[in-house]
């Protein structure tokens, strides 16, 4: 990894910019030209500013800085979604025997929510070990979850179902953790995105259950926040959340309308989860009103 200096210049260097647009008012011309020699560093104060300037975000210029590579539990974490988004079991189980592993906490940690993913498609259950239940006493002792706590919603539900935790509950904590990253104006992070892809999860579980009134009323919550902000992804999932929600407690010519939409998407990465959910869960619902 090369030094920050090094890294700043040639940036600026590749935007155009000279170094008085970039670090005047907040380093000395001299302090600058050392800087970008690699002869002195900056604190992160002033780091953020000048990376606001060159309209590079802070995990953009790591990439940068470490030679164009993710860092090692960025890759760890990109690796694992991948392969839970494709439903391609071998391949997390690999990737949780290998970061389990690793000598980085944060990639071990990786490594056990890839474990915990498998589990959330196992109909045996889950047999609970002293790492998962430190695990789920870090993410409730935590008062606000992170990024990366936000993007592994499954296991935080799978450790809520073991530990007989309140769904409710859980569903209102991830969804105050998202408001802290979006607004009305931005998603930098793209939370709604990552939140649509929890609801849909918290809607099968809650109906999976059987707390079917906490079900039919999370409507109101999975439609709610900036949805303004969804990508194609968030859609998608905002789409299949309404489809088995009308399937259970709204309008079966609106579930049919829904489940002919979704059939006839385009190739992508979700067809196969699609195309699952909508089987297993169609069948969930012709059953669910034949005892109700």
């Amino acid at each position: 990894m090369q030094p920050i200096g090094i890294t700043l210049k040639q940036i600026r260097q590749s935007k155009g910019f000279t170094q008085r647009e970039v670090y005047g008012n907040i380093l000395s011309r001299s302090f600058a030209s050392r800087l970008e020699r690699g002869q002195h560093d900056v604190t992160a104060e002033r780091l953020f500013q000048i990376l606001d300037r060159l309209g590079v975000s802070a995990n953009e210029f790591r990439f940068m800085q470490n030679n164009d590579q993710p860092t090692a539990s960025e890759l760890a974490r990109s690796q694992v979604m991948l392969a839970y988004d494709q439903q391609n079991f071998p391949r997390i189980g690999h990737l949780a025997t290998h970061y389990l592993q690793s000598t980085n906490p944060a990639e071990r940690r990786i490594g056990l929510m890839a474990t915990i993913l498998i589990t959330a498609f196992d109909q045996r259950g889950v047999v609970m070990t002293p790492a998962m239940t430190q695990l789920w006493q870090q993410l409730t002792l935590t008062k606000t979850w992170t990024l990366q706590d936000l993007t592994f919603g499954s296991v935080i539900f799978v450790l809520a179902v073991q530990q007989k935790a309140s769904l409710p509950a859980t569903i209102r904590k991830y969804h105050l953790a998202c408001e802290r990253y979006v607004s009305a104006v931005a998603d930098p992070f793209h939370v709604m995105d990552t939140r649509a892809s929890f609801d849909l999860v918290a809607l099968q579980l809650l109906l999976s259950q059987k707390q079917y009134t906490a079900a039919q009323n999370f409507k109101r919550q999975f439609t709610a926040g900036h949805t303004i902000h969804f990508t194609n992804d968030g859609i998608l999932e905002q789409t299949l959340s309404l489809w088995l929600w009308e399937s259970y407690f709204g309008d079966p010519l609106v579930a049919t309308r829904l489940e002919r939409n979704l059939r006839q998407l385009p190739p992508s990465r979700f067809n196969l989860t699609v195309g699952t959910l909508l089987a297993i869960w169609g069948r969930h619902a012709t059953d669910y009103h034949q005892t109700h």
